[in-house]
C-alpha cells in the first residue's frame, strides 16, 4: 500500500467538495482513507495499481470525474528542446523520455508534493529504480541540445544535490545518500550513465542525483525539464506521463522534446487517448449486470473514461489499463460493490478438506508476526544489497530485470515488503515459508522486525520460542557478515548444524531499501 497524506483545506482548492463527500467519494473509489482532526489532514491507502492518484491533483482529477462528470483534456506543444541519446547507453540504462512544463507556480508545499510523487512513482512503478529513475530540473538552468550519454567514474565530477563541495563519481557512491541508496545499480559497469547539456555541465549521474547547479528546483523555479530513463520504456513513457498530467493540473503548459537515438527519432511525452472496444455482453458475462449503453456510459465517466460508441476513451495518465478487464473492474467500482446483488453459484462443487495450518505458521501467528508470500524469482542486484555473493541458479531468457535469478534466500524480500509498507506504522512483523534454491531446493522461514528502537532480547525470545516450540536446541555464535551490525550478527546453530542467521541488519543496507528503523531479521533452514 501507499499512502498519500493532504490537508484537506488545500484540496478544496482544486476540487469545491464537503469533507464528508471526500472522504466518502475517495472510499467509493478504492482509495480508503480518513479525517486526522488534530492535523486536518486526509489520509488515504493507495494500491500501487494507481499511480496516478500518487498526488493531489491525481486524486482531485478522480473526484472532479466520480462527482463532476469533469474530464481535462491533456496535450502538449511542439517545440525545439532536443535530447540525443548516444549508443553508449544501451549497455547500462538504454531509454530515456522527456518533457518541457512551463508556468508552473511553485511554493514550498508544491515543491514537497512534487517530491514526494517522485518517490511514490520511484518506489512502485519505477521498481526503486531499478526499472528507471526520474529527474526534474529547472529550465533555466540547462542549454540545449541535452545530451543523454556515458562517461567513465573518473571523467565525472560536479556538485550532487545536498552538497556543497565538488564529487567525484566514486564519491557520489560511497558518500551521498542517495548514492549509498541506488549505487549498486550502476557500480558494476565501466561508463556511467549521465546527463550533459550543450555547455558541457553534468546534470546528473544516472540514476543516482542531480548536479546542484543544473537541478535544483526552488520557488523561483516555473518552467522544468523532466527526464525519465530507465531499462523500461514503456514504463518510463507512464511516469512521464503521469508526471505532465499532474504538472498541466498545477496549471503548466506542457511541451514535446525530440528524442534523437541512433536509429529513431520521436517527441515526448505521448498524451494521445487510447480507444479500447469494449462489448456489453463481455461486462455482463464477467459482473452479472444488465447494463444499457446509457447506464455503461455513465458509469465510465465516473471513472475517468470517455465513451463513445462503443469505444472506451482511456486518459493518457491511466498506465495501469492493460486489458478489457481493467475497464471492467473500474465499471463495478463505479456501480458499487455493495450494489451487487447476493446470488448463490449455478453449478456445485463439493470442496476438499481444508488443510491445517504447518506448525511454524501457528507458532509465528500467536507472537503477532504476519504471513507473507513473496516471489520465487528475485535478481542479483536485491540480493548484492542483502550481501548475497554465491552461486545462483539463473534464467536464460528473463521477460523482466526484475526476476533474473531463483531466490536463495527469503531475507531480501523480507526487506523489500518492510520498505513497500513502511508508511503502514510500526511496529511491524512479518514471517514467510518459502521454496529457497541454493546448491539443492530447501525450505527456509524468515521472521523480521521493524519499530523506532528494538531490543535484541525480544527477537531473541521469537526465536528461542520458534526453536521450543519446533523441538528444536537452538543456539547463537557470532560471525561477522555483509548483513548485519558487527555486534548483533549470529549464526543460528541446532546440535552444532548450522541452520540459518540472525541479527540486526546494518544502517548501510536499510539505506539502499529506504529504510531508517531498526531491523532484526531471522532465515532458519526447517
Amino acid at each position: 500500500m501507499v499512502v498519500v497524506e493532504f490537508s484537506y483545506e488545500e484540496m478544496k482548492k482544486l476540487v469545491d467538495l464537503p469533507l464528508e463527500d471526500m472522504v466518502e467519494g475517495l472510499s467509493s473509489l478504492g482509495a480508503p482513507c480518513e479525517y486526522e482532526k488534530n492535523t486536518k489532514k486526509i489520509l488515504a491507502e493507495l494500491t500501487p495499481n494507481r499511480p496516478d492518484w500518487y498526488s493531489m491533483e491525481g486524486l482531485s482529477r478522480a473526484l472532479k470525474a466520480y462527482y463532476k462528470n469533469e474530464h481535462p483534456n491533456y496535450t502538449a506543444k511542439k517545440s525545439d528542446y532536443k535530447v540525443i541519446v548516444d549508443k553508449s547507453v544501451s549497455k547500462v540504462r538504454p531509454y530515456t523520455v522527456c518533457a518541457v512544463a512551463k508556468g508552473i507556480k511553485f511554493n514550498d508545499q508544491r515543491i514537497r508534493d512534487v517530491v514526494l510523487l517522485q518517490e511514490k512513482l520511484l518506489g512502485t512503478l519505477g521498481r526503486r529504480v531499478k526499472r528507471f529513475g526520474i529527474g526534474v530540473y529547472p529550465l533555466h538552468a540547462i542549454s540545449f541540445p541535452v545530451k543523454y550519454t556515458t562517461m567513465k567514474p573518473e571523467e565525472i565530477r560536479y556538485v550532487p544535490l545536498g552538497h556543497e563541495e565538488e564529487m567525484s563519481a566514486d564519491m557520489i557512491l560511497e558518500e551521498h545518500k542517495k548514492g549509498k541508496q541506488y549505487g549498486h545499480l550502476i557500480k558494476d559497469f565501466e561508463r556511467y550513465p549521465v546527463f550533459v547539456d550543450a555547455e558541457k555541465k553534468i546534470m546528473c549521474l544516472i540514476p543516482i542525483v542531480n548536479s546542484a547547479e543544473t537541478g535544483k528546483v526552488d520557488e523561483k523555479t516555473k518552467d522544468l525539464f523532466v527526464e525519465v530513463t530507465g531499462n523500461d520504456i514503456h514504463s518510463c513513457k507512464a511516469a512521464l506521463n503521469i508526471l505532465v498530467c499532474t504538472f498541466a493540473d498545477m496549471g503548466g503548459e506542457i511541451q514535446e522534446v525530440t528524442m534523437e537515438y541512433e536509429k529513431e527519432t520521436f517527441r515526448t511525452p505521448d498524451l494521445s487517448e487510447r480507444r479500447m472496444k469494449l462489448e456489453l455482453p463481455e461486462v455482463t458475462k464477467i459482473l452479472g449486470l444488465e447494463l444499457k449503453e446509457k447506464e455503461a456510459k455513465k458509469l465510465l465517466e465516473r471513472m475517468g473514461y470517455k465513451y463513445e460508441k462503443g469505444d472506451v476513451v482511456v486518459p493518457p495518465y491511466r498506465a495501469d489499463i492493460l486489458g478489457n478487464i481493467d475497464i471492467i473492474e473500474d465499471i463495478a467500482i463505479a456501480y458499487g460493490y455493495n450494489n451487487f446483488e447476493k446470488t448463490l453459484p449455478d453449478f456445485f462443487s463439493p470442496g476438499e478438506r481444508i488443510e491445517p495450518f504447518e506448525q511454524g505458521d501457528q507458532i509465528m501467528r500467536g507472537m503477532g508476526f504476519v504471513e507473507l508470500s513473496t516471489f520465487i524469482l528475485t535478481n542479483k542486484e536485491k540480493l548484492a544489497v542483502v550481501g548475497y555473493d554465491k552461486d545462483v541458479v539463473e534464467i536464460s531468457n528473463p521477460n523482466s530485470v526484475e526476476f533474473t535469478v531463483v531466490r536463495p534466500t527469503l531475507i531480501a524480500d523480507m526487506l523489500d515488503t518492510f520498505s513497500t509498507n513502511k508508511m503502514k506504522g510500526l511496529p511491524q512483523r512479518f514471517y514467510e515459508y518459502g521454496i529457497v534454491q541454493e546448491k539443492e531446493t530447501k525450505k527456509k522461514l524468515v521472521f523480521g522486525v521493524m519499530d523506532k528502537t528494538v531490543k535484541f532480547s525480544d527477537v531473541r525470545g521469537c526465536l528461542q520460542t520458534l526453536g521450543r516450540e519446533l523441538g528444536l536446541e537452538i543456539s547463537l555464535e557470532k560471525f561477522k557478515g555483509k548483513l548485519f551490525e558487527e555486534e548483533i550478527s549470529c549464526k543460528v546453530l541446532s546440535k552444532g548444524r548450522e541452520i540459518g542467521v540472525f541479527g540486526k541488519v546494518k544502517a548501510s543496507v536499510l539505506e539502499k531499501f529506504g529504510l531508517g528503523f531498526d531491523t532484526y531479521v531471522c532465515e532458519i533452514e526447517i
